[in-house]
C-alpha cells in the first residue's frame, strides 16, 4: 500500500512541477497524459507480473548478458590478463563494451534493421502520446539503445531534419 501511495505522491509532485514551469497551461492535453500513464501501468504490469512478460524480459536480459560476455572475451583476448589483475577497470570493463555495442548498433543501422524498429515503435508512440515523431523517436531509441549509445541513432537522420 505504501508503494502505491509513494507512486501517486510522486505523480502529483511531477505534475505540479510541470504546471509550475509551464508557460501556456491551456495547451496541456490531459488526455494524452492519462493515456501514457495507463499504457505505462499496463506495460509495467505485463512485464513484471505476467509469465509472458517475465519470459520476454528474461530472454532480453539473457541476450544482452551474452553480448556483454562476448565483449569481455574480446577484451580479454586483446588486452590479455589486464582485467584479471584489476588494471584499467574503467577502460576494460566499461569503455570497451560500449565500443563493442556501438559497433553492433552501427551494423544494425547499416542493415536498416534498427531504424525500422525505431520508426515503427516511434510512430506507434506518437499516435498514443500526441507528440511529434522526433520526440517519440528519441524516446524509443533511448529505450532500445540506452543513453550513451542513443546519439549513434541520430547520425543518419540529422541531415533529414528541417531547420
Amino acid at each position: 500500500m505504501a508503494a502505491i501511495l509513494h507512486f501517486l505522491l510522486a505523480l502529483v509532485v511531477i505534475f505540479a512541477l510541470a504546471l509550475l514551469v509551464s508557460h501556456d497551461r491551456k495547451q496541456i492535453r490531459l488526455r494524452f497524459i492519462v493515456q501514457l500513464i495507463v499504457v505505462e501501468a499496463a506495460l509495467g504490469w505485463f512485464f513484471l507480473h505476467s509469465a509472458g512478460g517475465l519470459a520476454l524480459v528474461g530472454s532480453f536480459a539473457g541476450f544482452f548478458e551474452t553480448l556483454l560476455g562476448f565483449a569481455a572475451q574480446g577484451t580479454e583476448f586483446v588486452f590479455g590478463g589486464m582485467s584479471k589483475q584489476g588494471l584499467a577497470f574503467i577502460f576494460l570493463g566499461v569503455l570497451c563494451p560500449i565500443v563493442f555495442i556501438s559497433a553492433l548498433i552501427g551494423i544494425l543501422q547499416h542493415w536498416r534493421i534498427l531504424p525500422l524498429l525505431i520508426r515503427i515503435f516511434g510512430t506507434l508512440l506518437s499516435k498514443i502520446n500526441g507528440m511529434g515523431k522526433l520526440e517519440s523517436f528519441n524516446a524509443v531509441s533511448t529505450l532500445i539503445l540506452g543513453q550513451s549509445e542513443n546519439f549513434i541513432a541520430y547520425k543518419g537522420i540529422l541531415g533529414d531534419i528541417p531547420p
